[in-house]
């Protein structure tokens, strides 16, 4: 296992994230730039990232690993809405709440530092894995998009027996369904599935805007750390620790459930060890919910990334 590896794909996240943070205490940006950053992140860097992400996917490497991929879709969008559904139950978590932690629980950082991670400790065979799970990933950030729409609706309009008043899942759907988040990875894999060749200057244009999506992402993750308290209470360690532990065993079930043989399960575990999306923080700063805490969680559970890693590795042996 390569430390140096980990450790030099780490202090750039550290690095940005601690920038945002000085920025953020020195009052730098006021709120609604950091908004503004925010929305760069969401709604133009991350949904060309998406893009040319499912573009590079090879059509054979998908066909060939069906049952990886269904065993990443059941532990990526199925955890997604089994989370969503208990969490929902719960009343001090109803709502928005229990949209953006289910999304914690049901998506990693992998696209932000798969390759840097996972290429130094355990070879070539990295990149197609990160592909793989940036799939999963990318099915289910535009669903909780949807949802996130809907509760927002409901929030809004109070009185459901005003028949003046738009349905809030129609009204949800639609601003769901419009969002770059939603169309952009689904675009991405309809070009693959029909054999389309981006022309390379064309994949660059939008390289260039989607390389910006890490960086402005945790910047704004830092301005959200210092605009909020890191709270080191029970809900963010626990938080923290179903994020690099939850996903992972779910996966190892369904590799064997599934009988799945492929030379990229070790990387996919390895990936949903990985700490929750910066997407998340972004999502709890735009919805307003769980900002402090979402924020909290992204920054423990980066740190465990030292243990949740190697021990992965070390029990897949």
């Amino acid at each position: 296992m390569n430390i140096g590896g980990l450790v030099g794909a780490l202090v750039p996240v550290f690095f940005v994230l601690a920038l945002g943070y000085f920025a953020g205490k020195r009052n730098a940006f006021d709120a609604d730039q950091a908004a503004g950053l925010s929305k760069l992140a969401l709604t133009f860097a991350l949904p060309a990232s998406l893009f040319v992400s499912m573009t590079h996917i090879q059509k054979q490497l998908l066909l060939q690993q069906g049952r990886l991929v269904l065993a990443l879709i059941l532990s990526h969008t199925g955890l997604f809405l089994a989370a969503w559904l208990v969490l929902r139950l719960v009343k001090s978590l109803r709502g928005t709440a229990a949209i953006i932690y289910a999304l914690m629980l049901s998506t990693s950082a992998t696209p932000v530092f798969g390759f840097a991670v996972l290429e130094p400790i355990l070879g070539p065979t990295a990149g197609g894995a990160v592909g793989l799970v940036a799939l999963a990933i990318n099915l289910v950030v535009p669903a909780a998009v949807v949802f996130l729409e809907m509760d927002a609706v409901s929030t809004r309009w109070q009185d459901p027996t005003d028949s003046t008043k738009p349905s809030a899942i129609l009204i949800g759907l639609n601003s769901g369904l419009r969002s770059p988040l939603l169309w952009a990875p689904v675009l991405g894999i309809v070009v693959v599935l029909v054999g389309i060749h981006l022309p390379v200057v064309v994949s660059s244009c939008f390289e260039l805007i989607g390389s910006a999506t890490s960086g402005v992402a945790v910047f704004a993750v830092g301005l959200v750390l210092a605009a909020h308290a890191v709270r080191l209470s029970r809900t963010v360690f626990i938080g923290s620790l179903t994020r690099v532990t939850v996903q992972t065993t779910v996966l190892f079930v369904l590799l064997h459930v599934l009988r799945v043989d492929s030379p990229f399960t070790r990387e996919a575990l390895v990936c949903c060890s990985f700490p929750l999306a910066t997407v998340v923080v972004l999502f709890a700063a735009r919805y307003k919910a769980v900002e402090s805490e979402s924020a909290s969680m992204l920054l423990i559970s980066t740190l465990a990334l030292a243990i949740s890693v190697p021990t992965v590795v070390w029990l897949t042996n």
